[in-house]
């Protein structure tokens, strides 16, 4: 190549035309000098946009409403459709916490339909990056950690635009934990209105699936170490024991005094399914009277199709026979009481079956059958809401979907990162920032842990969606942490 170059130079001069060779210098330099410019304007336009906070809050809302208009108006299945109902009819179930679709009616007098619904969960997710960006991630480099690990991950976008409570929980918690994190950010405490606005988003989360209970714990003693941080470690405990039993009893005070809802016994299947287990595996039949003496009850139909893994193909079967009869107020304790004596008298048989059941759970054993790691589509439903492709929508699902097979679309990845994490983050919890690392991930876990006894399904990947959140948050969190560590010291050497 440089022989090239200089016979070129000794032609341009032998023509007499060697104002040319400052051409020829320039042309020597320009691979150098395009790469070095195309680095440095990606990391001026970063730096332009972070530099200022209403070049992040455009950068937000314009994400926000992007992705609201690729996937208008949001995606909706039979437990959301259900949801919808009741909030447009005023008359709720206890299938599901009520509190959603009591939200979902006041949304309903702004605009009827799930659209509303949708931007109010896109809200909570991008003003969670708003506020992440504009104080921890200031850098270009943490900037779009930030923004490709966890707002754009696949993890993220699978169930982002999905209208349903489990997703609704764990953007309301992100959103109280980044109101937190900007508090921390500036070493002060959140002002009255922030430590409002986060403790309903704490409350809301809770309420909205009443089994996280077990994981609102380490996010409650977040929100009360940063307002009262003279508080001792082991009573900023208790009073956050304290919150949670009050969120409770609220609850239970909306539930029966504004909601009033149609009893629906959702305990009814998980103890059908746990005593129909111990009949498969012990012979011994547990059900009461009222179910063996239902007309349709059929010991055949389960064992034949019982599984560990979930109880809906007998409690939903195909044809749409039923086998159990409604539960009432006089039948509930004596199913209970059936229920508790044949854990009680097969123990091993039960805690077996329940661990073989949540290895499906995880996805550490899988059988045939869909596995909904994304829900980018809408099915028909008596409302007659669609979903029409787009080209964005379109390319954005093709990305989620070419990673079907990748760990971190799988369950058990994500418990395993839990474990991983709080091992890495016990060991480094100096700062109030390093040990939010920690209580990230033994939310999750204590999210995770409770579901051994409860679990319903094993086709849904929803479920794990705040422990993608809480495990990636604290990674970057302490990545970032301990990038800042080293400049510091890189700073104090020199």
């Amino acid at each position: 190549m440089p022989q090239c170059i200089h016979c070129v130079e000794a032609f341009l001069c032998q023509c007499g035309r060697r104002r040319q060779k400052s051409y020829l210098d320039n042309f020597k330099r320009l691979p150098a000098f395009n790469m070095s410019l195309l680095k440095g304007t990606i990391v001026q336009q970063i730096q332009g946009i972070l530099q200022s906070r209403y070049g992040i809050l455009l950068l937000a809302a314009g994400s926000c409403l992007a992705e609201f208009f690729i996937f208008y108006p949001g995606f909706l299945s039979g437990d959301s459709i259900d949801q919808y109902w009741q909030a447009e009819h005023l008359q709720f179930n206890d299938w599901h916490p009520p509190i959603m679709a009591g939200l979902w009616s006041v949304f309903n007098y702004i605009h009827k339909g799930p659209e509303s619904m949708l931007f109010f969960q896109l809200l909570l997710l991008w003003s969670s990056f708003y506020i992440l960006a504009s104080t921890w991630f200031r850098t270009p480099r943490s900037f779009l950690i930030l923004f490709i690990l966890l707002f754009a991950a696949p993890y993220i976008q699978n169930f982002a635009p999905y209208i349903i409570k489990d997703v609704q929980m764990a953007l309301s918690w992100l959103l109280a934990i980044a109101i937190v994190l900007k508090a921390m950010y500036y070493r002060q405490r959140m002002s009255v209105l922030e430590a409002i606005i986060s403790l309903l988003l704490i409350t809301y989360g809770t309420m909205i699936r009443i089994n996280a209970l077990p994981g609102a714990l380490p996010v409650c003693f977040v929100w009360f170490s940063n307002i009262f941080p003279a508080v001792g470690k082991y009573r900023r405990w208790l009073f956050s024991v304290l919150i949670l039993i009050i969120i409770v009893l609220v609850q239970n005070a909306l539930t029966l005094w504004i909601f009033k809802p149609e009893k629906r016994y959702p305990e009814y299947k998980l103890f059908a399914h746990d005593i129909a287990g111990i009949y498969i595996k012990t012979g011994k039949l547990y059900f009461p009277g009222f179910i063996t003496g239902y007309n349709g009850f059929d010991t055949g139909y389960i064992k034949e199709h019982y599984t560990t893994a979930t109880f809906d193909n007998i409690w939903w079967p195909p044809d749409d026979r039923k086998f159990f009869p409604p539960l009432n107020e006089a039948t509930k304790p004596v199913l209970a009481a059936a229920w508790k004596q044949s854990i009680r008298e097969n123990p091993a048989a039960y805690l077996e079956d329940r661990f073989d059941g949540y290895l499906y759970f995880l996805r550490i054993r899988k059988r045939p059958g869909p596995f909904y790691y994304h829900f980018l589509f809408m099915p028909p439903n008596q409302y007659g809401f669609t979903f029409k492709d787009n080209i964005f929508s379109k390319a954005i699902t093709g990305v989620i979907e070419f990673q079907e097979y990748m760990p971190y679309m799988t369950p058990w990845f994500w418990m395993l990162a839990a474990v991983v994490l709080i091992y890495i983050a016990a060991r480094r919890r100096n700062s109030p920032l390093q040990q939010l690392c920690l209580l990230l991930p033994v939310s999750s876990l204590l999210y995770y842990l409770p579901q051994f006894f409860i679990f319903q399904v094993d086709t849904d990947f929803r479920y794990f969606y705040w422990g993608c959140i809480a495990a990636t948050l604290s990674t970057i969190l302490l990545v970032i942490d301990r990038s800042e560590k080293k400049r510091r010291n890189v700073a104090t050497e020199s």
